[in-house]
């Protein structure tokens, strides 16, 4: 059958016959992953299966790094169970503050292109950033597919993104799914698979395409998979890794189409209480801050460390200000430190924390206070997510966090720097 999206391609192979969009298949997926929190939880559901070994014999990961370090008994706890029953059932798991696992799995190269990966947390579609197809499931669910093998899954329809252009300075893959989040609404792809793809985004680095793919789970879509091309294929033959990708047919059906010129893009903002409350950053300037925080899933990558150590070099944080950054993963915080980035921080007056998610999720690490007002370049600002129902939290790329840091509320970077 010809004419299929990438999504149609992956399910296909997952589930062993040729289907399309609508069918509803049981599919094996490649990777199965869970945390910290979502873990207990899928646990509690394996023992009530009485489960003594997984059906599932593809590779299981259990990761701890949504609450670590632990912040409380509670939170130790998890960790310490998770362990115990990854070591009485045979399943791996990721030593503690190696990363955040969207980041981690696509760094150490579990997750490749054209791989079907399920995970127990909605950003799952990080995988999309490397071609993979990657899906979010709740606790239950995981449990059933660690313990049968398969799932059921809707295949999704698909719309197509077309990225054309060049990102201009002080822009960044951010502002590409900021953007695309203010014409779709936070449920405009539900259920539906977003594929990007266009000359825009053959210029993308990788890290740029982790933003790209991660807050599409904050429209609502199943997977949102960035078309491999030849800056993938250099990517993994110079890791010396063979790879699989898979690319759409040229008759792909598409249920909608989307376009981005990069050329007239600049950097976008989500003021609260919703991701898809996108506005140009220089329509919210002036409004006073309280923290930043630079850190999470999809923007704790080394080039967004770097992004913000340029801004802030030999320069001092607003002293009304907190600033916390987060490296992404244990390799990010060894090479920024080699760079000299960690000291920009420090001399700076920024606090630099371990490979967590932290207050990302509203954990630990950069709770916000009763009206406190931040800007970070996290993924969801709805009311109480980081901390007090009144505080509230702006999204921007950690350039515009990073310049609105120096000043004490929020600037466009394009006429500050």
């Amino acid at each position: 059958m010809k004419g299929k999206t990438i999504s149609e391609k992956v399910l296909s192979r997952a589930s062993g016959r040729d289907v399309k969009a609508g069918e509803f298949v049981w599919a094996t997926p490649d990777l199965i992953y869970i945390h910290d929190i979502t873990g207990p939880l899928a646990i509690s559901a394996l023992k009530r299966m009485s489960m003594e070994k997984p059906g599932f014999k593809g590779k299981i990961f259990f990761i701890f790094d949504h609450v670590f370090p632990p912040k409380d008994v509670q939170s130790a706890h998890n960790i310490l169970s998770m362990k115990q029953y990854a070591d009485d059932h045979n399943i791996s798991y990721v030593k503690e503050g190696e990363g955040i696992e969207h980041t981690l799995f696509i760094e150490n190269d579990t997750i490749l292109p054209g791989m079907f990966v399920v995970g127990g947390d909605s950003h799952t579609v990080t995988a999309g950033s490397v071609g993979a197809m990657g899906i979010g499931l709740g606790s239950t669910d995981i449990a059933v597919t660690i313990h049968y093998g398969k799932n059921w899954f809707l295949v999704p329809e698909s719309i197509r993104v077309d990225v054309r252009g060049i990102l201009r300075r002080f822009v960044t893959g951010k502002d590409i799914i900021l953007e695309l989040i203010g014409k779709l609404g936070i449920d405009g792809a539900n259920y539906l698979s977003l594929e990007f793809s266009g000359g825009g985004m053959e210029k993308l680095e990788i890290d740029d395409r982790l933003a790209v793919s991660n807050m599409t789970a904050e429209t609502g879509a199943k997977a949102g998979i960035i078309v491999p091309d030849e800056k993938i294929r250099r990517h993994y033959t110079t890791r010396g890794i063979d790879i699989n990708p898979v690319i759409p047919d040229d008759d792909a059906k598409y249920v909608d189409e989307f376009f981005i010129d990069l050329d007239d893009l600049g950097p976008k903002i989500a003021a609260p209480f919703s991701p898809q409350n996108v506005k140009s950053v220089s329509d919210v300037e002036g409004v006073k801050i309280d923290q930043v925080y630079i850190g999470n899933c999809a923007n704790g990558t080394l080039s967004d460390l770097r992004q913000a150590a340029g801004v802030l070099k030999n320069r001092q944080i607003n002293e009304n200000v907190k600033m916390i950054v987060i490296p992404a993963t244990r390799r990010i915080y060894r090479e920024a430190l080699d760079e000299g980035l960690i000291k920009i921080f420090i001399d700076a007056g920024a606090t630099v924390g371990p490979p967590t998610c932290g207050a990302c999720g509203g954990n630990h690490m950069g709770i916000l206070g009763k009206d406190e007002v931040a800007i970070s370049n996290t993924n969801r600002n709805y009311r109480g997510r980081m901390g007090d129902p009144t505080s509230k939290l702006y999204l921007a790329n950690s350039y515009v966090a990073a310049a609105s840091a120096l000043e004490g509320y929020i600037v466009n970077p394009e006429e500050s720097l």
